[in-house]
């Protein structure tokens, strides 16, 4: 099967959705002999590094297409103009490689699939990793866009990595439910020496307002600081985004730097040592669709504390810790408070459920084996 995919942000963006692309990919090309082209913007990073290089990956059955221009992520202008030259190019390689189907991962790469369907008339599946302003934002025009390219546009497959998806109006009606998967046997392969000092939280995602960063450092800043101390509380924070300045700043307004580490980016082993160096997992968000860091600390044998969000209440139950309402910081802060007062065995204890959940349900090959099913049904509704 010849595939193009399409994803609007790549290296050196780097966000759970390109993992699960990357990991897809490769198991499309090792588990199905799929040839893959995969389209991507050339990019620039905060240090001006470019990232324009075509790539040839799994013995030439993997191909890495980097679109013009050359800029950073976030400008809207040359955001817009490598989306008409996604367009274009994805236009003359299917003309030419005659692809059995296109996949397009959200938001606006949804687009160019579109046109060129209509063009070409090669079926398109889109994946809809996460709807921050449709979940949140109540009148925003971003709601609007972004619900425009989720729900508005009719694609032959939709992909949702969350179950809640399903309740949107949606012109699509066949919206297929594959969550998103975990990586078991490397979890499992990577050792770290020990964990850190009793109390150890972390925290792992982008410096963005859905993920309500901000709020969790308030309320650990109203925890009684003689517990904090008492404890060796740490919270670590791995990764960045662009709201990275702004939590910087407010963890040194309320005198916060002694029990907050920055750790910013971890990847592959590295990542997973931290996962494994900590005490427990907790995650604030406002919109958390399908979580890939809840699964990941599951498979890191940690108990988690998330909001109740979307599909967490599927994964956090009363079996396997706590999931605690989203904006009530008197909860937020009496759960911390309460984890911070349990003993370290009966937490080092709390794994079984978890770990067990993701290891038979949630791996990487069984989900590819989904994707690709949909991929064979897809093409055979349309001949």
């Amino acid at each position: 099967m010849k595939i193009a995919m399409l994803i609007d942000g790549w290296k050196p963006i780097f966000g759970w959705w390109q993992v699960h692309v990357q990991e897809l990919c490769k198991r499309l090309v090792q588990n199905y002999n799929c040839e893959i082209d995969l389209f991507v913007r050339k990019l620039k990073d905060e240090n001006w590094k470019k990232y324009d290089k075509d790539e040839v990956l799994e013995n030439w059955k993997w191909k890495i297409y980097r679109i013009w221009p050359t800029t950073e992520f976030f400008n809207i202008f040359w955001r817009i103009l490598a989306l008409m030259n996604t367009t274009w190019q994805l236009f003359w390689k299917a003309k030419k490689e005659k692809y059995d189907i296109i996949h397009a991962h959200a938001y606006v790469s949804g687009l160019p699939a579109k046109i060129v369907w209509g063009l070409l008339k090669i079926p398109v599946v889109y994946t809809v990793h996460g709807v921050n302003q449709l979940d949140t934002w109540k009148w925003w025009i971003m709601k609007k866009i972004e619900k425009w390219f989720v729900c508005w546009i009719k694609y032959d497959c939709e992909i949702s990595v969350w179950k809640e998806f399903l309740k949107y109006k949606n012109v699509n009606k066949n919206v297929v439910v594959i969550p998103n998967w975990v990586d078991i046997e490397k979890f499992d392969e990577v050792k770290t020496e020990k964990k850190y000092n009793w109390f150890n939280f972390l925290w792992v995602g982008r410096f963005s307002w859905e993920k309500w960063l901000e709020y969790l450092i308030e309320w650990i800043s109203l925890v009684d600081k003689k517990l904090l101390k008492e404890k060796w509380f740490k919270l670590n924070l791995v990764w960045d985004w662009e709201d990275k300045d702004k939590i910087e700043n407010l963890v040194k307004k309320l005198n916060l730097e002694e029990f907050v580490n920055f750790k910013w980016k971890l990847f592959w082993d590295d990542l997973i040592k931290e996962y494994k160096r900590n005490h427990v997992f907790i995650l604030p968000s406002l919109a958390e669709w399908q979580p890939l860091t809840v699964l990941e600390a599951f498979a890191s044998k940690l108990p988690v504390i998330a909001t109740d969000v979307w599909d967490n209440k599927y994964f956090i139950n009363e079996n396997n810790w706590f999931l605690i309402k989203s904006w009530d910081e008197n909860e937020i802060k009496g759960i911390i408070e309460k984890v911070l007062k349990f003993e370290k065995k009966d937490l080092e204890s709390m794994w079984e459920n978890w770990y067990e959940l993701v290891k038979e349900n949630y791996t990487w090959d069984k989900m590819v084996e989904k994707v690709f099913l949909e991929y064979k049904k897809t093409i055979c509704n349309k001949q």
